[in-house]
């Protein structure tokens, strides 16, 4: 009986597979719509709160890559030409580093609109020092400090009795002084840590202002006058009426 050697045995299989039935879209599914309804639901300590994706607003990368441009760029020669494509994103700089077109500077699109718990007006704002919050005061007499990169408040503070009218930072970003409609002054620490508190004058403080060498300050009132304090001493050392 004579075989074929040189061919190959063929070998065909074919799976039985059971019936299955399509599946539907992942976001058809109960399942699915069951894992999002558990992930929009997070607990804060105190009770289950709806989960909320807040707008991110980030300017450190557009200032680290300024001060990454000055090691090399001697003037406006070696600016980059940032075009109007998505490709140019990386390139962004700070107002600063584009002195030579001040278009960059203004202030065009509109982001986003915070309002605090108890709505009231706010008549000071002021950036904190490292630049990544804001601290307001309020005509409640509250002081709010808001995140400056996802706009929303962390801490409410009872600052004062009366409005806050002026808000000012020394120097050296280790204090802040603030004034309100009653005449009274505060020293604040930059943890929120009231240290200090006098009458500087009888009627509503409108603005302060530290010296250069943060050893004085000057604030001006509704009574007419300009009065000069020491700091450290809080003592009164000059006053500058109205004419």
């Amino acid at each position: 009986m004579a075989t074929d050697i040189g061919s190959p045995q063929r070998f065909f299989h074919m799976p039985r597979f059971q019936h299955q039935a399509p599946r539907q879209v992942f976001y058809k599914r109960p399942d699915f719509a069951q894992q999002q309804a558990m992930q929009q639901l997070t607990f804060d300590g105190k009770r289950m709160r709806k989960a909320v994706n807040r707008k991110t607003i980030d300017y450190n990368p557009s200032v680290i890559r300024y001060l990454e441009n000055r090691l090399w760029q001697r003037d406006h020669r070696d600016f980059r030409a940032i075009q109007p494509d998505a490709g140019c994103y990386n390139d962004l700089v700070p107002p600063v580093g584009m002195l030579n077109n001040p278009m960059n500077a203004v202030t065009t699109k509109f982001v986003r609109t915070s309002t605090n718990k108890v709505k009231c007006p706010v008549f000071v704002i002021r950036w904190t020092p490292e630049g990544r919050r804001l601290v307001t005061g309020a005509s409640s007499g509250e002081f709010t400090l808001w995140n400056g990169l996802t706009f929303n408040f962390e801490t409410i503070l009872q600052a004062h009795d009366s409005p806050v009218r002026a808000m000012t930072w020394s120097h050296n970003d280790m204090w802040m002084l603030t004034a309100d409609h009653g005449g009274y002054v505060k020293y604040w620490q930059s943890n929120m840590n009231n240290v200090k508190m006098f009458q500087a004058h009888k009627e509503a403080i409108r603005e302060a202002s530290f010296s250069p060498t943060d050893n004085k300050f000057a604030t001006c009132s509704d009574d007419g006058t300009v009065r000069i304090w020491d700091f450290l001493r809080c003592h009164e050392e000059r006053i500058l009426r109205g004419t």
